[in-house]
């Protein structure tokens, strides 16, 4: 079997997010399984470490600010959706490519394609991802409203789309007006194996700069993720101002990440800066060796996608204080691998933080269960489905 994998960005060849890793590992491990797979993406570093065929795809057309944020997208992907479209198209018509995998709006332009020429036999599959487009308010939902009026036309455009998790399934067909027939839940995952190697079996050389702190804190708390309001990091410092008088007296809480919320952050940590250590963005080692020395994964978000960092931690058999926000209530188990509270709920989450910080046994076997609660998120595990939709869509194609 022959698949094009399309996106708009791919680990190793641009900065690694949650979704140019899910492209990365999806590619190796159909590649392990005896699909032969070509990445359409936009011209990045690195290409021969990808695990396949790279064709490389002119991506800017205007300069409207850093790649990724909303007039880039808004102006910029499009064009690149329908280049790529048109390049993809071609390879099906030479019978190179047997099923095409689109990521978000990289769907669109190989959608389009085939809605002008039936013979076009490569059934589309489309990942929608996060749909950031769809959940914002305000003057930013204004701003991508263009975006979120093409991700509806690319799903429509699809033979299957994605959801990436249970508690979001209902999401996809209200919000992309598709047949729910049409969405199938595969999740994001991650690869133990990988993570075991970026893992270094000595922190120190990682974490020189915040060790010496971590190692005077117990219980440690670690969140990770952009420094942004709706990522709730304002929430948990909310919550820890609360439940400080209550907590361990060596308690502790990491912060890694970098965002436009830093500066404001630190400066509201000011009355507990002995406690609370802002890191920055940090490599991926560096982040493993983080996540291997702290106690309990702190995840308040106010709106979330598959959420990777989630499954990172539980990787590291670390309890998780989440909320119920994207795909995190089916990853996280409340009372079992952790506990969930509402988006926004600072006294829910004030109350989660103490609970777990003065259990030191509790916390280890929720560690224990966010273990065992991995196995469906394992990628050799989804890559098998990943193909199994493959094959029913082509027999489907065939029938018809």
């Amino acid at each position: 079997m022959r698949v094009a994998l399309l996106s708009r960005s791919a680990h190793p060849l641009h900065p690694p997010g949650g979704m140019e890793r899910a492209v990365y590992s999806l590619a190796k491990h159909l590649r392990a399984q005896g699909v032969d797979v070509t990445l359409f993406t936009r011209p990045g570093r690195n290409p021969e470490a990808f695990p396949g065929h790279v064709v490389m795809v002119k991506y800017q057309s205007y300069r409207l600010g850093p790649h990724g944020r909303v007039l880039d997208r808004t102006f910029n992907y499009p064009r690149f959706s329908a280049l790529m479209g048109r390049e993809v198209a071609e390879r099906v018509r030479r019978g190179e490519i047997d099923v095409v995998d689109a990521q978000g709006l990289s769907a669109l332009g190989y959608g389009r394609e085939r809605a002008k020429d039936a013979s076009l036999g490569a059934p589309l599959v489309m990942n929608p991802q996060g749909m950031e487009e769809h959940h914002v308010r305000g003057f930013k939902a204004l701003a991508l409203g263009r975006l979120k009026r093409l991700s509806r036309e690319a799903a429509q455009l699809a033979d299957c789309v994605i959801a990436t998790d249970e508690a979001t399934k209902d999401d996809v067909p209200r919000l992309l007006e598709v047949d729910p027939r049409r969405v199938q839940v595969i999740p994001n995952g991650v690869d133990l194996e990988e993570l075991r190697a970026l893992t270094p079996e000595d922190a120190m050389p990682f974490t020189f700069e915040v060790l010496p702190w971590m190692s005077m804190c117990r219980p440690l708390f670690v969140s990770v993720g952009r420094l942004e309001a709706y990522k709730g990091f304002g929430d948990s410092l909310e919550a820890f101002k609360r439940a400080a008088p209550a907590l361990p007296r060596t308690w502790g809480w990491l912060v890694v990440g970098e965002g436009p919320l830093r500066h404001s952050l630190q400066a509201s940590a000011s009355g507990l800066q002995d406690h609370i250590q802002f890191t920055g963005r940090v490599g991926e080692q560096s982040l493993h060796a983080l996540y291997a020395g702290s106690d309990v994964f702190l995840h308040p978000t106010r709106f979330e996608g598959s959420s990777l960092v989630t499954l990172e931690a539980m990787a590291h058999g670390l309890p998780v204080i989440a909320t119920r926000a994207g795909g995190i209530p089916d990853k996280v188990k409340d009372g079992a691998n952790g506990i969930l509270v509402n988006p926004g709920d600072v006294d829910a989450l004030a109350k989660a933080i103490l609970k777990i910080a003065n259990a030191p046994a509790e916390r280890e076997r929720m560690g224990r269960e966010s273990i065992q609660l991995l196995e469906p998120f394992l990628w050799p595990r989804i890559a098998k489905r990943v193909i199994a939709q493959y094959e029913r869509l082509l027999r489907e194609r065939k029938e018809r």
